[in-house]
């Protein structure tokens, strides 16, 4: 096994794991996502980005594609969270955590997504029976 072979969301076991890296002794063999590896664990609860994964992961379900700004360095100010394809919908997503508000910058971008003839949605965890609607 590779590196180079390796896609994200691969699994591999710790045996697989020391080999690739070299090391010997200290690691469990039970088999870990590889992307768990190479990441720390987030130190504060981050409500939104929990919240993002169960709205992307309902629309997966029902079949729309999801796109979202990985790296946000470079983007537009204001920029939407996600944008949802479903023949013949383009949905423009902005997801707030319970306490979030838009900022002016989100407002702004909203308002010229809008005057192009876009749809654009602002949901909070509790707006889960809208967002069920739009996306089945």
């Amino acid at each position: 096994m590779r590196a180079e072979d390796l896609e994200d969301g691969d699994t591999i076991t710790a045996a697989q794991f020391r080999k690739l890296v070299g090391a010997d002794e200290g690691w469990e063999d039970t088999p870990t996502p590889l992307v768990e590896l190479y990441t720390k664990p987030a130190k504060r609860n981050r409500p939104e980005q929990t919240f993002q994964r169960e709205v992307q992961e309902f629309a997966r379900a029902n079949e729309w594609i999801d796109w979202h700004v990985l790296r946000s360095k470079g983007m537009r100010a204001g920029f939407p969270d996600l944008v949802l394809l479903r023949e013949p919908d383009c949905l423009w997503i902005e997801l707030k955590a319970p306490n979030g508000k838009v900022t002016t910058a989100q407002k702004e971008m909203h308002d010229m997504l809008r005057a192009c003839g876009q749809t654009i949605y602002v949901w909070k965890p509790e707006d889960w029976d809208e967002i069920v609607e739009v996306l089945k």
